[in-house]
């Protein structure tokens, strides 16, 4: 094994555990992996491991230089040509690959809808069985891509915390093992290959990354993959990792901005990828935010379905999860935090196939 885990809050090592997700010593006590032997190979991914792939990465770009005339260029990286049509399966891939290698036949896991689809997907192609506990509200056809790959679907009153807490108590009773793809950190391994694929296609030409954040995994593992590509000489400089939020669920935002925040239960959205209130890996989220010189903003809903609308006249039927991060570009650029010349990339990090019924048409 080249690694080992460690505390994203006390910086304690520990021995690889997959079955254990926190180090209990603060409340967002998570944890991180660390390389500790020399590895000359990349990309840097844990090992021993038989990685099961059903396709995922590799998924295409489409520049939209002419829409943004003032920046060097403005490219689309369309995550919905995953095979379960988001970016939750470059997680997903390896998680479930070093459950499948540490002898999980069957687990539980809570998504507002993408992450379940994904884990479902894969859990069958390896054989196990999965419980996905979803929010009443998760679009319909979320729910049905979860329950078509014979996942057992647990729709939980209230916001996307209650589903968190509802997986929890049922592992409790059932002892079942809980496969968080938040808490787990293989997950956030497997999302390195967006940056590994950026780097491929684009070198060190990309300056700006704008990222719809809920939990945080995809600009976690984005970070965590750019600063090894810098750490090996590859890059000069991490592209910045701006994160956007939606109002009522801006947890991040508020506290890279030092501005008191509290969860509204009656918050609702129709970005329900990003509707997180309560992140766990929240400060891992604002070091790499911080690290890479980046800034957090929070747009509105309207502001949100407006631009869902105006992608979808260029051709592009995102989630309106995605189209937050257009609302987000749109005031970094009125900010100046976005420059002249700028080189952007926003991941389409869901196809808009999964909750069509809320576009704005």
């Amino acid at each position: 094994m080249n690694h080992k885990y460690v505390c994203i809050e006390c910086n304690k090592e520990f021995e690889a555990d997959f079955f254990k997700l926190k180090c209990e010593e603060s409340d967002y006590s998570c944890f991180d992996i660390k390389y500790y032997k020399s590895n000359a190979n990349f990309p840097v991914l844990p090992s021993p491991l038989d990685i099961k792939s059903l396709g995922e990465g590799s998924t295409p770009v489409v520049s939209f230089k002419d829409k943004f005339s003032d920046l060097g260029d403005f490219i689309f990286k369309l995550e919905y040509f995953s095979p379960t049509g988001s970016f939750k399966d470059r997680g997903t891939s390896l998680l479930l690959s070093k459950a499948k290698e540490v002898g999980i036949k069957e687990f539980v896991e809570d998504s507002s809808g993408n992450a379940g689809a994904s884990m479902s997907a894969y859990a069958k192609n390896l054989g196990m069985k999965c419980h996905i506990f979803v929010p009443d509200q998760t679009p319909l056809n979320k729910k049905s891509q979860i329950k078509i790959f014979g996942a057992e679907l647990h729709n939980v009153p209230g916001p996307r915390q209650n589903s968190t807490i509802a997986a929890k108590e049922f592992c409790d009773k059932t002892s079942i093992p809980y496969v968080s793809h938040n808490y787990n950190p293989y997950f956030i391994e497997g999302m390195k290959s967006f940056a590994y694929e950026i780097f491929e296609e684009f070198n060190d030409r990309i300056t700006d990354i704008v990222i719809p954040v809920g939990n945080g995994s995809l600009l976690i593992g984005a970070y965590k993959g750019f600063k090894e590509l810098k750490n090996q000489g590859l890059i000069n400089k991490i592209p910045k990792l701006h994160c956007i939020q939606v109002e009522g669920f801006s947890p991040i935002s508020n506290k890279f901005m030092n501005l008191d925040w509290e969860f509204d239960v009656n918050s609702k959205t129709l970005a329900g990828g990003i509707a997180v209130s309560d992140p766990p890996r929240i400060n891992q989220v604002i070091d790499a935010i911080k690290e890479s010189e980046s800034e957090c903003e929070i747009v509105s809903e309207e502001k949100t379905l407006n631009w869902h609308k105006e992608i979808a006249s260029w051709g592009i039927l995102s989630e309106i999860t995605c189209a937050a991060a257009l609302a987000g570009t749109e005031k970094l650029l009125n900010r100046g935090v976005i420059g002249k010349d700028s080189n952007v990339i926003v991941p389409i990090t869901g196809s808009g196939l999964k909750d069509l019924s809320n576009a704005k048409i």
